[in-house]
């Protein structure tokens, strides 16, 4: 049998840990195990565990916290690779990649849910009944809420497809950083979240996957905007009269049919 060298060591390491991440076994926001146990687990020194954790870290997918240990901070490379390339775009392009992200997201999920995601959505939903969301966005005390939804995290997860929540936690990043704090804001009421919430839940029980985009894009019209200095919703995220009045006559038209 060949000697493994330690290049290969490193390398097998370092893929045993990305598949514990990308397969969800490290969940995502979860503490991984520490470095004796991995140790032990693949078989290698200390020293080849901190190299995978730094290069893993590199990407985004580790972060180390002192004293805290090492968590999980994205489940592929993509979050971390798609937050430094969003930074040459405006914050209307990426908002509207978002709102792409989750309609597909909700698609997705009306096709490949299982009755543990719609329970795990039922809770969620339920849970975030009542919940107070800031007008404008800070992100300071709290205030970037908005972006860590249960409920929309567990639509991405039930559409089992890992590049698009990987992608949806990117932009989510993005939107966070400090150019551009305040110019988002949430001009849904709580009434309003939890009406939508209670329709794209329904599609994707029913497995609807038409009705389950309507409701998402509906929902993502008034979750996050962008907001001018008076704090009104800058356009074309606002529809007009005219085209708001197409929509529903389509709707109208396809419940006939």
């Amino acid at each position: 049998m060949a000697t493994t060298t330690g290049s290969e060591r490193a390398r097998t390491t370092l893929a045993y840990l990305r598949r514990k991440i990308t397969s969800g076994d490290w969940p995502v926001g979860s503490r991984i195990p520490i470095e004796p146990e991995l140790a032990e687990a693949t078989g290698v020194g200390r020293s080849t565990i901190r190299e995978a954790v730094r290069s893993l870290a590199s990407v985004g997918m580790l972060e180390t916290l002192p004293g805290r240990g090492t968590f999980v901070r994205a489940a592929a490379p993509t979050s971390a690779m798609l937050n430094e390339f969003l930074s040459a775009f405006t914050l209307e392009e990426i908002l509207s990649y978002r709102r792409a992200l989750e309609v597909e997201a909700a698609q997705q999920a009306a096709m490949h849910r299982t009755d543990e995601d719609v329970a795990s959505l039922e809770r969620a939903a339920s849970e975030e009944i009542g919940c107070t969301r800031c007008p404008v966005l800070g992100f300071a005390d709290g205030e970037d809420s908005a972006f860590d939804s249960r409920f929309h995290r567990l639509i991405f997860d039930s559409a089992k497809n890992r590049l698009l929540a990987s992608l949806y936690d990117g932009i989510n990043a993005q939107l966070r950083t400090p150019e551009h704090r305040g110019r988002l804001a949430n001009v849904a009421t709580g009434t309003e979240m939890e009406r939508d919430h209670a329709r794209v839940l329904d599609a994707i029980r029913r497995k609807d996957f038409i009705d389950s985009v309507h409701a998402m894009v509906d929902h993502v019209d008034h979750d996050v905007v962008i907001v001018n200095e008076q704090h009104e919703v800058v356009p074309p995220l606002t529809r007009t009269a005219e085209q708001q009045q197409r929509i529903d006559d389509a709707r109208e038209a396809q419940a006939r049919a």
